[in-house]
């Protein structure tokens, strides 16, 4: 914390402003896993297969949802790491190549954390807990963090645009199905396809919703999305994933009959060619997760940053 225990959202010059250079290299990681506003739309045409496609049943929807609610109840203590490789382009619209290494959290439905690092060296950690999610910018000399609330509308532009790991969750297909079918889901090509007009996750109290919306096409139940499209509020496509080497997940507590299947690969791509590629190794389910990584206090007093913006926004709630 500063030395006057001030928090201010003027003086904040984190990297997400200011683009130093192991910032820019984690900015560019965070913008391509968890897809911020300022990338160019992309563009949004018809599937090839649209012509093979059928209307899908009540019965296919039935056993859609609860294969995949059983699967993402199995992950709720899922941990991975791997690397990331990001080709973006830079100020100078020149496209550029980095690669570091990632940490991936869920501690169940409304709670996951992120760990971006490079040669042992944290330069960005980010967490989502219920309404709010946080991200500390750890690679400069002094440690900054930010304060945003899932539906806030500091999310809906600028550097923030949908910093949540809510939205890792969801385009690595960690997003549950509704009990009603939508109105666009449709059998096509072996699989089945269909629009999430309302981005949500958690019952009761838990539940929390979040902006835009999720078009899901599956090729088999068992496996989850083989791929995410993310729109807008205004229906713009901001990014897609695809989802492949689908595989196996040790859980700990269950026979290997028993074990949810996730991708090993995550291909997430924007528009002017920009491209992340994130690997799961050695995921792992039903183990012990530290509750600290999702308690934002226990988060500053390990951190300790110098800088808290929109703090205000968290006393409100």
């Amino acid at each position: 914390m500063a030395s006057d225990g001030r928090r201010s959202s003027e003086s904040c010059t984190s990297f997400l402003d200011q683009g130093r250079s192991h910032g820019a290299l984690a900015l560019a990681v965070l913008a391509g896993v968890l897809i911020f506003a300022g990338c160019e739309a992309v563009s949004r045409t018809a599937p090839e297969d649209e012509g093979t496609s059928r209307p899908g049943s009540a019965t296919e929807w039935t056993e859609l949802i609860e294969v995949q609610n059983q699967r993402l109840g199995l992950l709720d203590h899922f941990t991975t790491a791997g690397t990331i490789t990001i080709d973006m382009r830079d100020e100078q619209d020149q496209m550029q190549r980095e690669q570091a290494d990632h940490r991936i959290w869920r501690g169940g439905v409304s709670k996951a954390a992120i760990k971006i690092s490079k040669i042992g060296s944290t330069l960005v950690s980010a967490a989502w807990n219920g309404p709010r999610w946080w991200i500390f910018d750890e690679s400069g000399d002094e440690v900054t963090l930010r304060v945003r609330s899932v539906g806030s509308s500091a999310t809906d532009r600028g550097p923030d645009r949908l910093l949540a790991p809510p939205i890792l969750m969801a385009m690595i297909g960690f997003v549950p199905f509704p009990v009603g079918a939508p109105d666009d889901f449709v059998s096509i090509g072996g699989g089945f396809r269909f629009t999430l007009r309302e981005i949500a996750t958690g019952t009761g109290t838990e539940r929390v919703v979040f902006p835009g919306s999720l078009e899901i096409r599956v090729l088999r139940p068992i496996d989850g999305p083989a791929s995410v499209r993310l729109f807008d509020d205004s229906g713009i496509e901001v990014a897609r994933s695809e989802l492949t080497k689908v595989d196996s997940v040790d859980r700990i507590g269950s026979a290997p009959g028993a074990w949810p299947r996730v991708p090993h690969r995550i291909e997430i791509r924007r528009d002017r060619g920009e491209r992340l590629v994130m690997s799961f190794d050695a995921p792992l389910a039903g183990g012990r997760i530290s509750d600290r990584l999702f308690d934002l206090e226990a988060q500053i007093e390990r951190s300790n940053p110098v800088q808290i913006d929109d703090v205000r926004g968290l006393e409100k709630e």
